[in-house]
């Protein structure tokens, strides 16, 4: 079975975690795999670490920072699994995942693509998968509602009331409802997605103009498009150590990820869609702004003064 499967890892700087993901590898049922990292032109010594430490696995080293999409390509397009697992260099794979996983895509023939539960440190759920990416989700996020749900307990407690909540925020809150028995999703995140090779094949692979941010969901929505389906396992389980992969900044404040937030709605939306998405954004980032100088120059404090200056640059991309 597991001979079937290649897993493709692009790496930035991040040759700790890259190994900690490698060695989670090594140590479970994936070891018989195909497994291939791009690396970005990482500056920290993560190729060398590869090729030192786990010289089984096949390393293509880039000599720039291609970005997750051009970089998940390479490796997909060098892989001869008939499935494919993409996973971030910040994951931890527990033992049974990738079985679990394997073995989902090979009794349910309807599914394109399959998911599963990602874990923080702390073995809290992470917000991994969503029914709708419309305007009332971003919204959701761009106001920070979602830290007001930080715990599962609480999650779980307003899920009780999805019927008022609506399809969209009943979708955000769905997988802390959940129980153990697999369930169709229409986006997942690309931190941990196993893909039919053939559907790739098919559908083309990740869309090279998202430099970072949002190709899973792009993808998604064409796997989806063309008539498979997209599953979540509940009862399977993948360590994530979010936002460190990418240096550990402050996500909703990135360039690239705004950068490609507004790509995607251009995609799949309307003009209209499109407007109103990058209102919301300016308005939300303007507060921000204001919020981070004041802080900055009162505290004096350089990390407020650091998220005004992105904010700023984010700011200036709205129109």
């Amino acid at each position: 079975m597991f001979r079937d499967i290649s897993i493709i890892i692009v790496s930035y700087n991040t040759v700790g975690l890259l190994r900690n993901c490698l060695v989670s590898l090594r140590n479970s049922e994936a070891a018989g795999s195909e497994i291939i990292v791009v690396d970005n032109a990482s500056g920290d010594g993560s190729a060398e670490m590869v090729q030192a430490e786990f010289p089984a696995v096949r390393l293509i080293k880039n000599g720039e920072n291609l970005g997750f999409a051009r970089g998940s390509n390479q490796g997909i397009r060098e892989a001869r699994g008939k499935y494919i697992l993409m996973l971030n260099s910040d994951t931890v794979t527990h033992q049974g995942a990738v079985r679990a996983m394997t073995e989902f895509l090979e009794s349910n023939a309807d599914a394109g693509a399959v998911t599963c539960k990602l874990l923080n440190e702390d073995g809290s759920i992470q917000a991994t998968i969503s029914d709708r990416p419309g305007p009332v989700l971003l919204l959701f996020r761009l106001l920070s509602m979602s830290q007001l749900v930080t715990r599962d307990r609480h999650r779980r407690f307003l899920g009780s009331f999805g019927f008022v909540l609506g399809r969209t925020i009943r979708g955000y809150l769905a997988p802390y409802c959940a129980g153990i028995e697999p369930f169709e999703v229409e986006n997942a995140s690309g931190a941990c997605l196993m893909v039919r090779h053939a559907v790739l094949d098919s559908l083309g692979l990740l869309d090279e103009r998202f430099f970072m941010y949002f190709e899973d969901m792009d993808l998604c929505r064409r796997i989806r498009g063309a008539g498979w389906k997209l599953y979540y396992l509940p009862q399977v389980e993948i360590t994530h150590l979010v936002g460190k992969s990418s240096g550990n900044r402050m996500r909703r404040y990135g360039i690239h990820s705004h950068r490609a937030l507004f790509a995607f709605y251009q995609k799949h939306f309307s003009q209209t869609i499109c407007f109103i998405v990058r209102c919301m954004v300016f308005t939300t980032s303007t507060f921000r702004w204001i919020w981070n100088c004041a802080l900055g120059a009162l505290l004096r404090d350089s990390g407020y003064r650091r998220n005004a200056q992105d904010l700023k640059e984010l700011i200036r991309i709205c129109f």
